[in-house]
Parts: structure tokens; sequence; C-alpha cells
């Protein structure tokens, strides 16, 4: 038996045997168009994809032509390379007609709460505005709340410097323009600079902090969600008193930033 290992791809041959109702041909062909799609960007060879199958050559071609002639894979200019095809875009489309983010994202709000027992809420962009589209509330008594249809600003939270976080210097300094960058506390980050660095940090621990930037005595902390395309689609975060969140910062962190990624996952997303 052998097992393939590709970047963010494992397949075991043996996968294919567990279930009696399996139809190989479909197996094997949903086995290499997975395999493509984890290396999205460079394609692979018609020698790396008969690595993945222990199958012939000419095996892996009629597969791939199968999947060509559905538009679900499409090979580059040259022919050398496979890299998916454009009929992914309306199956990942229909999904999204069909499912909502906020249904998708319920279960993982509840598990926020239940985690690190404050409330947790849904943000997404809007120009140059968070806003808060679901939450699930805590149980504690004293809480920091947020309500479905508010609007914060990017800067000085959490979940709008996750929707952010990769943004270049320059498709910040865009966004922002207008933004006047008024000080809610002696914490608020006032320019493009101190935020675009900020910004950098974000991006390289995987979650987002408003440690008093946006109002005295709350400190949140919020982690991107990321679809199908590798962009990010929300903010998944919580928020709680200081007295309760401080000296948490990197332990709700990591559970912000877990629960954020699986949730990524369930969109699609195949980053790390």
């Amino acid at each position: 038996m052998r097992i393939v290992s590709l970047p963010g791809f494992l397949y075991n041959p043996s996968m294919a045997k567990e279930e009696n109702y399996t139809i190989q041909s479909v197996d094997r062909a949903l086995v290499l168009l997975k395999a493509i799609s984890s290396r999205p960007s460079e394609g692979q060879t018609l020698n790396e994809l008969t690595s993945v199958l222990d199958i012939d050559r000419s095996s892996i071609f009629r597969l791939l032509s199968t999947l060509a002639r559905h538009d679900l894979v499409r090979q580059e200019e040259g022919g050398k390379r496979y890299v998916l095809g454009y009929g992914i875009y309306s199956l990942a489309g229909a999904l999204r007609v069909q499912e909502k983010l906020t249904d998708l994202a319920r279960p993982f709000l509840r598990e926020l709460v239940e985690r690190v027992e404050e409330n947790a809420h849904l943000a997404v962009r809007s120009r140059a505005m968070c806003v808060f589209i679901d939450r699930e509330q805590g149980t504690k008594t004293l809480t920091a709340n947020t309500d479905i249809g508010d609007s914060e600003e990017l800067y000085c939270t959490a979940v709008g410097k996750s929707l952010i976080c990769r943004l270049s210097r320059e498709e910040l300094s865009e966004l922002l323009a207008e933004e006047k960058f008024q000080k809610f506390t002696e914490n608020t980050l006032t320019s493009i600079d101190a935020l675009y660095g900020e910004l950098q940090q974000v991006k390289a621990r995987g979650y987002a902090v408003d440690n008093e930037e946006y109002e005295y005595n709350v400190i949140c902390l919020a982690g991107p969600v990321y679809n199908y395309e590798n962009r990010i689609e929300a903010a998944l975060g919580m928020s709680g008193p200081k007295i309760r969140m401080d000296g948490r910062i990197e332990e709700v962190g990591a559970v912000v930033r877990d629960v954020s990624l699986r949730l990524s996952r369930l969109l699609g997303y195949q980053g790390t």
C-alpha cells in the first residue's frame, strides 16, 4: 500500500476500498481534482498526477479529459500543466447561494462561546467599516455586547483588523483615505503606518487584538475567515471585559485562530 502526500493533500489508495458503493473511476477522478486543487497556482503535470494514483498514464489522461469536458480542469497554454477549470466557479457559486454564511458560521460561534465563555460575533466589511451580521451571547452577567447590524471602524477593532490584514500599504491607504482616525482611547491607532505595522502582526500570529483600542475596559480578539478563493470573507471574533480577558489574550487568540481556520476550511480555503 502506498500513501502519497502533496502540499495540502493526502490520499490513501485504501480509501477507495472502504466503501462498497464507491465507483472507482469517479473516486479516481475526484482524487485527481483534489490533487490539482492542492496546488492551484502552479498546477500539475501528467507525470506528477500519475504519481498520485498508481495506474497507467493513459487512464490518468482519460480521467483528466473527462474532467476537462465538464470544465472542472483545463490545460494551461502549452498543454503541460493541468489547473482547475472555470466550471468550479459555477459549482462554488451555487453552493454559496445554497448555504448562507451566517448558517455555516453559527456552530462555530457557539463553539467559541463554549470554549471561552465570552460573547462571540461574526462581521463582514462594508467599504471602510465592519458590520456585525451575527452573534452568540455568552452566559456571564457582565459582558461586552455588540448587536447585529452595528458597524464599527476597521482600524481600531479586532474584527476590522482581521478583515483588512491582507491589504497592501497602498490598498490600505486608498481604502482609508477619508478616515479621520478618531482617537477613542489612549490605545487607539491613529495613522496608516501604525495600522499597517499592526496588520503585519495579525498576519503573523493569525488573529487580531483590540486591547482597549475602541472602548475602555473591553478586550476583543478576532480571526480572518477565508473563502475558496483564498480571500477574506468575514471575521470571527469575541469580546469580553478586561477584568476577565486580561492575561488570556494568547490563550483566547489561539482558540479564535483555530475556530476561524476551521470555518475557512468549510468555505473551501486551502491555505495555512
